[in-house]
């Protein structure tokens, strides 16, 4: 991803790389490349500032024509700086459209790392509650280039317009840490950096319908196959990498093909966007429904798994318990 972070500055030369460390390499060495080219330093424009102070920062970049990327080591950053992207989400609203705010945010987001309290927290719940704000959360390792060409160009969120550029308000990319992980293992290229539409079908069945994303994207996979492979099981998977805005037309569709919902995601079970998600499958596709909606999330919360001493491992769902969240709804 370092390499495509280089590219996207040498794409466009409105792009600007903020963060505390981005002269150094920044968060997760995403600017390792950029900071030793010397063309793409003096871009490169260290911020040692609280989390307002920076996206108030890169909200006035943004307004003089630039388009800031910031770099930020952790998504408990915004919620430091809720007021201030408050006002960020709003501005293109305030001026009647005739601001755009082009900031893309990209923050480690939930367990991962060994870290603990409010930096293992999931963020997202609270950052799509901010009106004007776009939030993205990656699931998938070899898709982590594509989401963040995709957002820094400010893609559509839509199928039909994600090769269409459109700008408003700023857009945050969350990357969940377990995510990060696996990226350390494999080798990603610029080849896997294609632009993609963030909701997708990732896999196909007529059984049930599988929600999820970020973190808990990989145990649905892996839990499709499972039952796929001992029951003869086939349920769709359904990437929700937009959540926010979510794109409910689609996914009412998804939901409404099979009527068996299971909704899987780490973070919080009480307020989470699976809710949000519940109430909009239980408003548009009650008459589809053949089962209740199960949701699936992780045992603990993130930050009271880590504080308590508990594998942070147990703040995500697991396959097992999605797999049998899928027994359920198909057999009820």
């Amino acid at each position: 991803m370092a390499r495509l972070v280089a590219a996207l500055l040498r794409e466009d030369d409105r792009r600007c790389l903020l963060g505390e460390d981005v002269r150094s390499g920044g968060m997760l060495g995403l600017s390792r490349v950029a900071a030793e080219d010397e063309q793409l330093r003096p871009r490169l424009l260290g911020s040692p500032l609280t989390g307002a102070g920076l996206v108030a920062h890169a909200g006035g970049l943004a307004l003089a024509g630039l388009r800031p990327i910031v770099l930020l080591p952790s998504a408990s950053a915004l919620l430091e700086a809720l007021p201030a992207l408050r006002e960020l989400g709003r501005l293109p609203w305030r001026s009647g459209g005739q601001h755009d705010v082009p900031v893309l945010f990209v923050a480690p987001n939930g367990p991962g790392f060994g870290v603990g309290g409010d930096q293992a927290e999931c963020a997202e719940a609270t950052l799509t509650a901010v009106p004007g704000v776009e939030v993205w959360c990656a699931g998938r390792a070899e898709d982590l280039c594509g989401y963040l060409r995709s957002a820094a160009e400010f893609l559509g969120t839509d199928t039909d317009d994600h090769d269409t550029e459109h700008t408003s308000g700023p857009r945050v990319l969350l990357l969940p840490r377990s995510v990060i992980v696996r990226d350390l293992m494999i080798d990603l290229d610029l080849d896997a950096s294609l632009p993609r539409a963030p909701t997708a079908v990732l896999r196909e069945g007529d059984r049930a319908t599988v929600f999820a994303w970020g973190a808990a994207l990989a145990p649905a996979l892996a839990a499709a196959d499972a039952c796929a492979r001992h029951s003869g099981i086939e349920v769709n998977v359904v990437e929700l990498g937009c959540l926010a805005p979510l794109d409910e037309a689609l996914l009412v569709e998804l939901a409404s093909a099979t009527g068996k919902l299971v909704i899987a995601h780490a973070g919080p079970r009480r307020g989470g966007i699976g809710a949000e998600l519940a109430a909009l499958f239980a408003d548009r596709s009650i008459l589809h429904l053949d089962a209740p909606i199960l949701r699936v999330t992780g045992e603990l919360p993130a930050n009271l798994a880590l504080l308590a001493g508990h594998e942070e491992h147990r703040a995500s769902p697991t396959a097992t318990a999605i797999a049998n969240a899928i027994t359920h709804v198909v057999h009820y």
